[in-house]
């Protein structure tokens, strides 16, 4: 186990998409192979979110093609990024972007806000985090070794709070209890 997350669940969202008319299962340990754990919570973050909105998108049971992924963002995590483009290959084809703004609604992270817009084709679902999902203790501690201010005690509480965060969100049933759709 990735660490003690709900391997259950884990099994049983398996993105699927279709790169050049091959389709692809792309499990979460997929994404930890190629990202590793650092970002754990955002990389679990990052699956969880693109395993929903695909779903939420796609019409009919119909896999998505990669190149007809896009996703614009106001966080910039790592953990994130990684996991978008292991799924859709956005990155390396230009079809990810990091906004510089936000709606209102979208709380802070450790840096920048947590919004994001996936598009499927000519499809778009624009969400943020619920406040509150990611708490204040993650925010602050994550910033302050972001500005490497922080002694082993705090670098150990920095992974905690890491780990735990990817335990919450893989703890989620229904990935929608936790966003606000914006229209």
């Amino acid at each position: 186990p990735i660490y003690s997350v709900n391997a259950e669940m884990m099994n049983r969202e398996i993105v699927k998409v279709v790169e050049k008319g091959v389709e692809l299962d792309i499990p979460f340990h997929a994404c930890v192979l190629y990202h590793g754990k650092d970002s754990i919570g955002g990389l679990s973050l990052g699956y969880r979110l693109m395993y929903w909105a695909l779903n939420y998108l796609s019409e009919d049971g119909e896999i998505p093609r990669r190149e007809d992924i896009s996703f614009k963002t106001a966080f910039p995590g790592p953990g994130l990024r990684d996991a978008v483009e292991m799924i859709s290959r956005a990155v390396t084809a230009g079809r990810y972007e990091v906004l510089k703004e936000a709606p209102l609604c979208a709380p802070e992270g450790v840096y920048g806000h947590m919004y994001f817009e996936i598009s499927l084709r000519d499809k778009t679902v624009k969400v943020a985090l619920k406040p509150g999902v990611i708490d204040d203790d993650f925010i602050q501690t994550g910033r302050s070794f972001k500005k490497e201010n922080l002694t082993p005690e705090g670098l150990r509480h920095w992974e905690d709070l890491k780990k735990n965060l990817a335990e919450k969100v893989w703890s989620v049933e229904n990935l929608s209890d936790v966003l606000t759709v914006i229209k």
